[in-house]
């Protein structure tokens, strides 16, 4: 006789219990993968025999060239790609991994939303989201629980969990400091301007 497996929950600091269920390693592969890398500007050198090649450019050739601007804009483009890679990492994770009733439009978390001025989405994600992010999470080391757990029920490899789970721990001002790198879909530590 089959038994039912146990349901997988998440408690968050705010001691709220989500049920969790997986998400398809495809779609989140799929997602990962959705944006194209922004291109490395390059540089070109002659070498012996004439030829010339392109070379992937770095800071330090970026300075010597008088590039400094073409290479900043690089990282600037670099870093919102990271950024919105994340955001629709997490974004999916949520949606698909957490097992959450959101209120309707006639509930009373709307009517006392909309009392104190916030504008709940009507799309059925960002409501779902919204609901998850400002009324059941408390912190944004819960939100990295929260994905590595959803993550561990979706039989992600432990190591790579416990990379993005350490990924949302707060850095400096209590943000998330850390992405997930498209190439080799590892955590990568960004570096913080303070």
């Amino acid at each position: 006789m089959d038994t039912i497996p146990e349901k997988k929950t998440f408690c968050s600091s705010r001691g709220v219990v989500l049920e969790l269920r997986p998400v398809s390693p495809f779609k989140i592969d799929a997602v990962r993968m959705a944006k194209d890398e922004i291109p490395v500007p390059t540089y070109e050198m002659k070498v012996v025999g004439g030829d010339t090649f392109a070379y992937p450019m770095d800071e330090e050739i970026a300075k010597n060239q008088g590039r400094l601007e073409e290479w900043n804009e690089y990282l600037n483009k670099k870093k919102a790609l990271d950024t919105e890679r994340t955001k629709n990492f997490s974004e999916l994770l949520v949606w698909d991994g957490v097992d959450v009733e959101v209120p309707d439009c006639e509930s009373t978390w709307q009517k006392n939303s909309e009392h104190f001025g916030l504008k709940i989405p009507e799309n059925p994600i960002e409501r779902k989201l919204f609901y998850v992010f400002n009324e059941l999470l408390g912190t944004a080391e819960d939100l990295g629980i929260l994905i590595s757990q959803i993550l561990s029920v979706s039989q992600i490899d432990q190591e790579v969990v416990d990379r993005i789970r350490d990924s949302f721990r707060p850095g400096a001002f209590g943000k998330a400091n850390g992405g997930l790198s498209k190439k080799s879909g590892k955590v990568e530590k960004q570096k913080s301007n303070v």
